[in-house]
């Protein structure tokens, strides 16, 4: 592809992976989207090269590799953006340890880790929403509670919530939380907590392996159920998702339980945290950090994602159900 040209310099997409400098990796099978761009003279010769990576069903692309000088730089970085925003990306970012790369780009410092440059509507992340990812496989839930409670999220509380709100026992050790027990903990910290669920069986027995387990469950979850209908707004019914974005638009804040396979390459229940929104676009919080996929905070964290992509993702188990818990 040229997105750019000019007689002594032309744009071209990388082959993958690229072995550098600086070495771009290829894409994994059902992981993120990588994006390579590279300058080279008339004689082929590399004059800057600049890669980047999108999570799927997210809109924004972290740079990762960034290496360009002279006139080749201004015209790669152009190249890039628009290559970008041909894809439908809504903001580029790069991590603080690429900040060679913020001036080119136009990146502005967002004090969360990383700059950035919305390459539309600009959708500013409220300074009050945490930044953490779990320390854990099972603690999405409570990451994503503490999440729109602190601004510094600390492992203490992350556990001290986890083991407050679980029900789940894992196939091979503790397990997460299900919607009850989760909406039940907000409730004890916010005065206005609503929780979406539109089955009355219960949820995630999946995730255990024996029939005694999953015994347990069913008593732990019928125990959260009974004090949440007490204690809290429940809806018997399946969130819509303007209610979500009418919500978030009034000051609230959504944890959305959806199913992993839509932005990683695994199925798995996963509690996440809307908390700002424009238009059709949403902001959220994504306590998992795919560090296999070479992910890092800056691709967890005020991530713009599409409503459609929103109500696809959430949508767990067999038969599917949905579960959002509305934190005003």
């Amino acid at each position: 592809m040229s997105a750019l040209s000019a007689p002594s310099l032309r744009i071209e997409s990388v082959a993958l992976p690229f072995a550098g400098p600086p070495a771009i990796a290829a894409a994994r099978p059902g992981g993120a989207v990588v994006l390579a761009l590279a300058a080279r003279d008339a004689g082929g010769g590399l004059l800057g090269i600049v890669a980047g990576r999108r999570r799927r069903n997210a809109s924004v692309l972290r740079l990762t590799a960034w290496e360009a000088d002279g006139a080749a730089s201004a015209m790669l970085a152009e190249a890039f953006v628009q290559t970008a925003q041909d894809q439908g990306v809504l903001a580029i970012r790069a991590a603080d340890d690429l900040a060679a790369a913020h001036p080119v780009f136009g990146l502005e410092p967002t004090g969360r880790g990383y700059a950035q440059r919305w390459l539309g509507t600009v959708l500013p992340c409220d300074p009050r929403i945490g930044v953490f990812t779990q320390t854990t496989g099972f603690t999405c839930g409570p990451v994503s509670l503490a999440m729109a409670l602190h601004r510094n999220v600390t492992r203490h509380q992350e556990i001290a919530l986890w083991r407050e709100a679980t029900t789940v026992i894992g196939v091979a050790g503790p397990g997460g939380c299900d919607p009850y027990g989760l909406a039940l903990s907000a409730a004890r910290r916010i005065d206005d907590v609503t929780l979406y669920i539109d089955t009355e069986e219960p949820v995630l027995l999946d995730r255990a392996n024996t029939p005694e387990k999953r015994d347990l469950m069913r008593f732990v979850q019928g125990e959260f159920k009974a004090a949440a209908q007490e204690a809290l707004k429940v809806v018997p019914r399946a969130f819509r998702m303007e209610e979500l974005r009418d919500a978030v638009a009034g000051g609230a804040q959504v944890m959305l339980l959806v199913d992993q396979c839509h932005t990683h390459d695994h199925s798995a229940p996963h509690w996440v945290l809307l908390h700002a929104v424009a238009g059709d676009v949403f902001l959220v919080n994504d306590p998992w950090m795919e560090v296999d996929d070479g992910e890092v905070p800056a691709d967890c964290d005020c991530l713009p994602m599409s409503a459609q992509a929103l109500w696809t993702m959430g949508s767990y188990g067999s038969p599917p159900y949905r579960a959002a818990i509305v934190l005003t």
